[in-house]
């Protein structure tokens, strides 16, 4: 039993990392006009939300990898006088996403993963609980808002009890292509499952509230 298990297990990561390697592929052949484009879409969704004009304080990531472009985001949710907040790397690999503030003026420092976040400043950190929107990076997804991350298991970590704190929603962000059907993408009890998905044609609300 121990053997089928660790079989199917190491199945699973195969399985897994062939669908990254894909879709990472796809994302980074894509042209400057379409990475635009569908930045230009998925803004102009995000702020027909009713509760993001609601939200305060709101988390976005910093695109990396051929990700969702979200400086367009970033900076109008800024104009509208929103708290942002970017994710950093905590020390530890086994520790959860870090939350500091930004602003136009904010440095911003290249981390250990070679992706931008802001500064380290201690004044700056905000505790998730307090945040009313947390918008996800994201390399696949299904019909049920299932998950597939890069595999660090950042964001698994960090918003794994969402449910239960109730204060903010995770919504993930993602291009059209990056949907797979549900029978392709296997996941793991600690795996993700996102209430929201935007991508530029549609707006992607699980069962899972």
């Amino acid at each position: 039993m121990i053997i089928e298990n660790m079989c199917i297990f190491h199945k699973k990561l195969y399985y897994k990392k062939s669908i990254r390697e894909y879709i990472r592929i796809i994302r980074r052949s894509l042209t400057f006009q379409e990475q635009y484009i569908a930045a230009q879409l998925i803004t102009n969704k995000i702020m027909a939300m009713d509760y993001i004009h609601k939200s305060k304080r709101i988390a976005v990531f910093i695109d990396f990898d051929g990700e969702i472009k979200t400086s367009l985001l970033i900076r109008t949710l800024l104009c509208m006088h929103k708290q942002i907040y970017l994710p950093v790397l905590p020390y530890s690999e086994n520790e959860c996403l870090l939350f500091l503030r930004y602003t136009f003026s904010t440095p911003l420092i290249y981390n250990r993963l070679n992706i931008y976040e802001p500064e380290w400043n201690v004044n700056s950190i905000i505790s998730i609980e307090k945040l009313n929107v947390v918008f996800v990076p994201l390399v696949a997804f299904d019909n049920y808002g299932n998950r597939l991350g890069m595999g660090g298991g950042f964001y698994d970590r960090t918003l794994q009890n969402w449910k239960c704190q109730n204060n903010y929603i995770p919504i993930g962000l993602a291009y059209d292509f990056q949907r797979i059907p549900t029978q392709l993408l296997p996941m793991e009890k600690w795996d993700l499952t996102l209430p929201e998905i935007v991508t530029p044609s549609y707006h992607l609300i699980s069962d899972v509230y």
